[in-house]
């Protein structure tokens, strides 16, 4: 019988006979790019404000100070009135300065060989001092971009640029205190014994003739109690550039802490305007003027950066950070008014990463 060698060979003939299964393929790790970009804001305390309004200097220095104009200017002949009397000018003051063209009230304002007289009315400002306003924490919206490559067990380093803007305002206020002019004037009698107390004299006299022009003006002023103010205001658009190193450490697989420097450039746009209540000398009183002016001014700056982050996969990840900005500070001038923004100042982020 031959049944057991044909057994045998039918289990020692391959199922599939010349036919080769195929090895599945083994997949490696993916690669992670080395780009990462992100968003998020930042709150950022800066833009500390100081105004010189330098007032007292320039177009604006005679709006402090007005006696009564009804005294008139002391070096020149002229009508002058006043509280307790007058002097006007007569008809022999084009030729010698005299006039008999007076009068006065009190036999108080005959001493020394002198006829005094007094006006109140006048009004006069203290100039306003610096002002300065406090940074104020601001809200700033960025988009960055990084590009890291592994440089050792945990360790990746590469190059980051962080854009941001945020809106910066500022306003100071400085008082000025009021006072009330008191002007007294003094004539030399040069030897003429005024009539008695109550005397008016004529344009075209005759009559005792003194000088037109007083011999001296002296000013008393005052405080009043009151107050003018003058009031400054300033918008900046800061748009900012941070280009630096960066350098992360990862002590786990999902998390990670880092540190960047680097140099920022700032663009800032800038708004600023001034009102003031001043003196009108013409009226003797106070009006409000106002300037304002603009401009744009490219600054440089330098910062330092610490942060942390946590990876939810290999795309998506969250971090917050710490920085602080050391800007070139920005100066303007709206009239004769100085200003300068302090841009240097600390930043707290927040924002979302994707790497693709």
């Amino acid at each position: 019988m031959t049944t057991r060698p044909v057994i045998a060979s039918l289990l020692a003939t391959p199922l599939f006979a010349g036919n080769v299964l195929p090895e599945s393929p083994i997949e490696g790790p993916t690669e992670v790019s080395p780009w990462q970009f992100g968003t998020g804001v930042m709150w950022r305390n800066i833009g500390e404000l100081s105004v010189n309004p330098n007032l007292q200097t320039g177009p604006f220095a005679g709006n402090f100070f007005s006696p009564n104009p009804a005294t008139g200017p002391a070096g020149v002949n002229a009508d002058r009135a006043y509280d307790d009397g007058f002097v006007n000018e007569g008809a022999a003051t084009p030729l010698t300065g005299l006039t008999t063209f007076w009068g006065y009230q009190n036999a108080g304002q005959v001493a020394g060989g002198n006829l005094t007289y007094t006006s109140t009315g006048g009004i006069a400002l203290a100039p306003p001092g610096i002002g300065q306003d406090d940074a104020n924490t601001e809200i700033a919206p960025y988009i960055e971009a990084s590009y890291l490559r592994p440089i050792g067990d945990h360790l990746v380093a590469g190059f980051g640029a962080n854009f941001s803007f945020v809106g910066l305002g500022g306003t100071t206020v400085s008082r000025m205190p009021i006072s009330g002019v008191t002007t007294l004037d003094s004539y030399a009698l040069n030897g003429v014994i005024p009539p008695a107390p109550g005397y008016v004299g004529s344009f075209a006299g005759p009559g005792p003739l003194i000088g037109n022009q007083p011999t001296s003006r002296m000013t008393v002023l005052t405080p009043t109690g009151g107050t003018s103010s003058y009031l400054f205001d300033s918008s900046t658009d800061l748009y900012s550039l941070a280009l630096g190193g960066e350098l992360q450490w990862s002590p786990a697989t999902n998390c990670y802490v880092g540190f960047g420097a680097g140099a920022v450039i700032n663009h800032a746009d800038w708004e600023a305007a001034w009102n003031a209540q001043l003196v009108d000398p013409a009226v003797n009183t106070l009006r409000t003027y106002a300037r304002a002016s603009s401009g744009d001014e490219f600054l440089w700056g330098l910062y330092v950066k610490g942060g942390a982050g946590y990876l939810f996969n290999d795309q998506w990840s969250v971090e917050s950070f710490f920085r602080y900005d050391w800007n070139e500070t920005l100066h303007g001038n709206v009239g004769p008014s100085r200003f300068e923004i302090d841009l240097s100042g600390w930043s707290l982020g927040i924002g979302l990463g994707f790497r693709y």
